[in-house]
Protein backbone atom coordinates (compact mmCIF):
# COMPACT_ATOMS: atom_id res chain seq x y z
CA UNK A 1 0.00 0.00 0.00
CA UNK A 2 1.29 3.44 -0.91
CA UNK A 3 1.76 5.86 1.96
CA UNK A 4 0.95 9.56 1.73
CA UNK A 5 2.05 12.36 4.03
CA UNK A 6 0.50 15.84 4.01
CA UNK A 7 2.76 18.82 4.65
CA UNK A 8 0.92 21.96 5.79
CA UNK A 9 2.39 25.38 4.91
CA UNK A 10 0.77 28.18 6.97
CA UNK A 11 0.67 31.68 5.56
CA UNK A 12 -0.51 35.15 6.55
CA UNK A 13 -1.71 38.14 4.53
CA UNK A 14 0.81 41.00 4.32
CA UNK A 15 0.01 43.90 2.01
CA UNK A 16 -2.44 41.69 0.09
CA UNK A 17 0.17 38.96 -0.42
CA UNK A 18 0.10 35.54 1.22
CA UNK A 19 3.53 34.91 2.78
CA UNK A 20 4.81 31.82 4.56
CA UNK A 21 4.90 32.06 8.35
CA UNK A 22 6.27 29.88 11.14
CA UNK A 23 4.03 26.94 12.02
CA UNK A 24 2.40 26.61 15.43
CA UNK A 25 3.29 22.92 15.71
CA UNK A 26 3.89 19.77 13.71
CA UNK A 27 3.20 20.26 9.99
CA UNK A 28 3.29 16.68 8.66
CA UNK A 29 0.90 13.79 9.21
CA UNK A 30 -0.02 10.53 7.49
CA UNK A 31 -3.08 10.97 5.27
CA UNK A 32 -3.07 7.54 3.58
CA UNK A 33 -6.35 6.35 5.14
CA UNK A 34 -8.11 9.70 4.72
CA UNK A 35 -7.11 9.91 1.05
CA UNK A 36 -8.33 6.39 0.35
CA UNK A 37 -11.62 7.10 2.12
CA UNK A 38 -12.19 10.55 0.61
CA UNK A 39 -10.65 10.29 -2.87
CA UNK A 40 -10.19 6.58 -3.59
CA UNK A 41 -7.29 6.16 -6.00
CA UNK A 42 -7.44 9.77 -7.27
CA UNK A 43 -4.78 11.56 -5.24
CA UNK A 44 -5.23 15.35 -5.49
CA UNK A 45 -2.54 17.64 -6.85
CA UNK A 46 -0.39 19.59 -4.40
CA UNK A 47 -1.57 23.09 -3.54
CA UNK A 48 -5.07 22.57 -4.94
CA UNK A 49 -8.62 23.02 -3.69
CA UNK A 50 -8.84 19.25 -3.24
CA UNK A 51 -5.58 18.99 -1.29
CA UNK A 52 -6.78 21.84 0.97
CA UNK A 53 -9.48 19.47 2.23
CA UNK A 54 -6.80 17.37 3.91
CA UNK A 55 -6.74 19.84 6.80
CA UNK A 56 -10.08 18.32 7.90
CA UNK A 57 -8.53 14.87 8.33
CA UNK A 58 -9.21 13.89 11.96
CA UNK A 59 -5.52 12.93 12.22
CA UNK A 60 -4.39 16.49 11.32
CA UNK A 61 -3.02 18.50 14.24
CA UNK A 62 -5.67 20.64 15.91
CA UNK A 63 -3.86 23.89 15.15
CA UNK A 64 -4.02 23.05 11.42
CA UNK A 65 -7.75 22.34 11.56
CA UNK A 66 -8.23 25.71 13.31
CA UNK A 67 -5.88 27.75 11.06
CA UNK A 68 -7.76 30.85 9.85
CA UNK A 69 -5.18 32.25 7.47
CA UNK A 70 -4.15 31.24 3.99
CA UNK A 71 -2.18 28.02 3.54
CA UNK A 72 -1.17 25.35 1.06
CA UNK A 73 -0.61 21.61 1.36
CA UNK A 74 1.90 19.31 -0.34
CA UNK A 75 1.31 15.57 -0.57
CA UNK A 76 4.41 13.40 -0.33
CA UNK A 77 4.05 9.98 -1.91
CA UNK A 78 6.17 7.08 -0.67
Amino acid sequence: MKRYTAIFHPQAWVNDYAIDVDPEGETAWDVSSYLAERFGTDVPEDNSYESDELRWDPQAPTWIQEWSGPFWIDIVRS
